[in-house]
């Protein structure tokens, strides 16, 4: 056989292989059931698809398989999803987590700038009223406004520092929620004397200097922020495993975390949630008992 009748063959048989490899396709992940991750209430529902994209598409990449981020409106919507075995993952605040925290598992938490995955809050007055002694006991009764009950340095943290002293900020004070849900709305009120004290995250008044009218009457406790967790009636613990190294392998300020809000992932342990669960679940039981009904039919309301 002459060199060039070899020379084409081979150069035929070469080009059918890059044919064959370039018309090679991944599988087709529309035709999969997705992987479900349960959102917290305290992300908004219908901005999830947008604002997780980005994330979605990463994991879809690593893992081979479609997910899907599944937002609700309410927190018992949530948890019936998730306790009912529907979803694989959950991400959500402490608050959230700690009404399904019996059937899931922390893989990683959350980081923001500047304060990464631990914050809390501060309790503020009027300018000028930091420098009054207060029995907190004898607050009882005091008007206060709480960022929003999905709020964890403008509510859970203070709720933790009053039980912390005998109160139940729900109960025991004139609680009112800003009307929108925004820290500002807060300091106008207190600013203004519409209300006497305000609860709002701490990096409002990071310098703990007067602002607005308001200043800084005491800080609050230390909260975990949101958990990215794995339901265990789903199953399978491999694909656990590897969305846990999946989110912290993420570089630090990558773009996909952006419209999150976040600098990265990092490894979280149940012990760190247990705090915040362990609270909620006897305040449920303190309030039953103060309100003559059953444990479980008292409701917690959770952002930072």
């Amino acid at each position: 056989m002459k060199k060039a009748t070899v020379f084409a063959i081979a150069l035929g048989m070469t080009a059918l292989l890059i044919s064959g490899l370039s018309c090679k396709k991944g599988p087709d992940l529309s035709k999969m059931e997705p992987i479900v991750v349960a959102l917290g209430p305290s992300f908004d529902a219908a901005a999830a698809p947008k604002q997780f994209e980005l994330l979605q598409k990463y994991l879809e990449t690593k893992v081979g398989k479609p997910f899907k981020f599944q937002g609700f409106k309410t927190q018992k919507e949530f948890a019936d999803f998730v306790k009912e075995g529907k979803a694989s993952f959950i991400y959500c605040t402490p608050i959230d987590f700690a009404e399904v925290a019996d059937g899931c598992i922390v893989l990683c938490k959350a980081n923001y700038p500047g304060y990464g995955s631990i914050t809390h809050g501060v309790v503020i007055v009027k300018q000028g009223e930091a420098q009054k002694i207060r029995d907190v006991p004898a607050m009882k009764g005091s008007s206060i406004m709480v960022v929003s009950k999905n709020s964890l340095g403008g509510y859970l943290s203070q709720k933790m520092f009053f039980a912390n002293n005998g109160l139940d900020i729900d109960l025991d004070m004139n609680l009112s929620a800003a009307p929108t849900g925004k820290n500002d709305e807060v300091v106008a009120a207190v600013a203004g004397g519409q209300v006497e004290y305000g609860c709002v995250p701490w990096d409002i008044f990071p310098d703990k200097k007067p602002k607005g009218g308001a200043e800084v009457l005491t800080t609050t406790p230390n909260v975990p922020v949101d958990v990215f967790g794995f339901v265990e009636a789903s199953g399978d613990k491999m694909l656990g495993g590897q969305v846990k190294n999946f989110l912290k392998e993420i570089p630090k300020d990558d773009p996909m975390l952006k419209p999150l809000g976040l600098t990265s992932f990092s490894l979280g342990t149940q012990a760190e949630y247990d705090v915040v669960t362990n609270f909620l679940s006897e305040d449920k039981i303190n309030k039953a008992q103060r309100q003559g009904q059953p444990a479980g039919t008292a409701a917690t309301g959770a952002k930072k």
